[in-house]
C-alpha cells in the first residue's frame, strides 16, 4: 500500500498557542482557590507551584507522562506544606484542577486551523497526539479527530516510540503512510522521522531550528501551507 492515508497532529502550539492560555487557566484557578478557599490561596503563588513541580519531577521523573497528575498533586503538596490536613489538601487541589482544567480548554486557534481541519477530514484520517493534557471534547474538535493518544492515555511521552505506533495501529497504516505536524523540534519533528513518519514542522510561533538537529525537510508557518505539502508524501 503506498499514498498518505494518516496525518497526526500536535494539538498545543500547533493548532492554538497555548502559553496564554496556560497562564490564564492558572489566573482563573488561583482567582478560585481565593473566593473559595482563602485560607490556602497564600499556599498556591505561582512561583511556589513550580518549585514544587520541579521537586516532584526530580523525585519522579514519571510524572512527565502524566501532566494532570502533576499539577493536582504539586497543588496538594503545597497545601500540605502550608499545613493542610492531607485529605483536605488533596480535595482542595483537586477541585481546584477542575477549574484549572476548563479554563485550560479555553483556546484560540491559528488561523485557518479549522478550516484546514475539516478539508483534511474530508479525505484522510486525522489523529491528534499531545503530550499534554487538552481535551479535544471541550475545545470542540473532536469529532474531526479518529483518535486522540496522548502521554497520560499511553504512559509515554513523546520523542518516545509508544504514541506514534498507537496512531498506526489505531488508523492501521505503516508508518510510511503516516505523516505528523507538530511545533516542537526534537519531540514532534525528529521523533517522527527517528518513527518512520514523514514530518512536517509547524513553526507558528517562530522558534529557531536546534543546530544540534538535522534540519527538517519540510515546515509551513501558517496552517493553510499544509495542504499544498501533502501531495510530496504521496509518492
Amino acid at each position: 500500500m503506498t499514498g498518505l492515508k494518516l496525518i497526526t497532529f500536535d494539538l498545543d502550539n500547533t493548532l492554538w498557542p497555548v502559553d496564554e492560555v496556560i497562564r490564564q487557566a492558572e489566573r482563573t484557578c488561583g482567582a478560585w482557590i481565593t473566593e473559595h478557599h482563602p485560607e490556602a490561596s497564600a499556599a498556591l503563588t505561582a512561583e511556589r507551584i513550580r518549585s514544587v513541580r520541579d521537586r516532584l519531577i526530580g523525585e519522579q521523573p514519571d510524572y512527565l507522562n502524566n501532566l494532570t497528575r502533576l499539577r493536582r498533586d504539586a497543588m496538594a503538596q503545597a497545601f500540605i506544606e502550608a499545613g493542610f490536613a492531607e485529605r483536605e489538601a488533596r480535595h482542595i487541589a483537586q477541585d481546584a484542577f477542575l477549574v484549572f482544567h476548563e479554563a485550560r480548554n479555553k483556546v484560540s486557534f491559528f488561523p485557518g486551523a479549522l478550516e484546514v481541519l475539516e478539508t483534511l477530514a474530508d479525505s484522510y484520517t486525522l489523529g491528534a497526539l499531545s503530550n499534554g493534557n487538552a481535551d479535544l471534547e471541550r475545545i470542540g474538535i473532536r469529532d474531526l479527530f479518529a483518535f486522540h493518544h496522548s502521554a497520560e492515555s499511553i504512559g509515554k511521552r513523546k520523542p518516545e516510540a509508544d504514541m506514534f505506533r498507537a496512531a498506526l495501529h489505531s488508523a492501521g497504516v505503516t508508518a510510511t503512510q503516516a505523516v505528523h505536524v507538530g511545533d516542537h523540534p526534537l519531540e514532534d519533528v525528529d521523533a517522527a522521522r527517528q518513527h518512520g513518519f514523514h514530518a512536517v514542522w509547524a513553526n507558528l510561533i517562530d522558534l529557531s531550528w536546534p543546530s544540534d538537529l538535522d534540519q527538517p525537510s519540510h515546515y509551513i508557518h501558517n496552517l493553510h501551507e499544509l495542504t499544498d505539502l501533502l501531495p510530496l508524501f504521496d509518492d
